[in-house]
């Protein structure tokens, strides 16, 4: 009888003991998910501060910032080329502004965007001094999180989702390869390229006047 009773103690203890490693485990799980969902909300980067393109707003890399950005600001994300550097001693005109200067992808393999930098001061200055005034990003040299909009437009996105989040462009010109909707807000204007064999936007231009 004794016997029993010990016996019956001993699977009682240990369903409780599995019990109670099952309700652990499931709280460690639960702390693992919430862990990988923060993770993810990080990698994801910043928030806009609206929707809305009159934000003059932009995300590179997963961080926003106000256009025209200084360059010293993402020059951790974006590397300017070699013949860029100033190791080629290459300095801007005061008040001048330098086009059609590439920015590599900082870790990603033939990634980059085209940009406009501007020497705002009474003396000439490096590159890396300067203002981005311009950025343009294409399908085949930067991926969807490179160069986002406000309301996460960004490569790819449809036509359909860009009227959607903004309304109709200002002007939309129609061309043989594609068409391209063009959005003035005050000092900046967004030009966003689709072409007739692409799905969604192919290039994102930028520009500060």
């Amino acid at each position: 009888m004794k016997k029993n009773i010990v016996k019956r103690l001993s699977v009682l203890v240990l369903a409780g003991v599995v019990m109670m490693s099952a309700v652990a485990c499931g709280k460690n799980d639960d702390t693992a998910s919430n862990d990988t969902v923060g993770e993810v909300v990080a990698s994801d980067g910043e928030m806009f501060t609206a929707d809305d393109l009159s934000v003059g707003e932009v995300k590179l890399l997963g961080k926003v910032y106000e256009m025209p950005v200084d360059y010293s600001k993402i020059s951790k994300k974006f590397t300017l080329r070699d013949e860029m550097t100033e190791q080629f001693n290459v300095k801007v005109a005061p008040n001048s502004t330098l086009n059609n200067i590439y920015l590599d992808v900082f870790n990603q393999e033939n990634s980059y965007v085209v940009v406009s930098l501007k020497n705002d001061r009474k003396q000439e200055d490096y590159p890396k001094a300067c203002k981005v005034t311009s950025i343009v990003a294409q399908a085949g040299h930067a991926d969807g999180n490179v160069v986002v909009l406000p309301g996460n437009v960004t490569i790819g996105t449809s036509a359909y989702d860009v009227t959607g989040r903004y309304g109709e462009p200002d002007t939309t010109i129609e061309n043989a390869g594609g068409f391209t909707y063009v959005y003035d807000k005050g000092t900046i204007t967004y030009t966003l390229d689709f072409e007739k064999n692409a799905e969604g936007v192919s290039k994102i231009t930028i520009e500060c006047k």
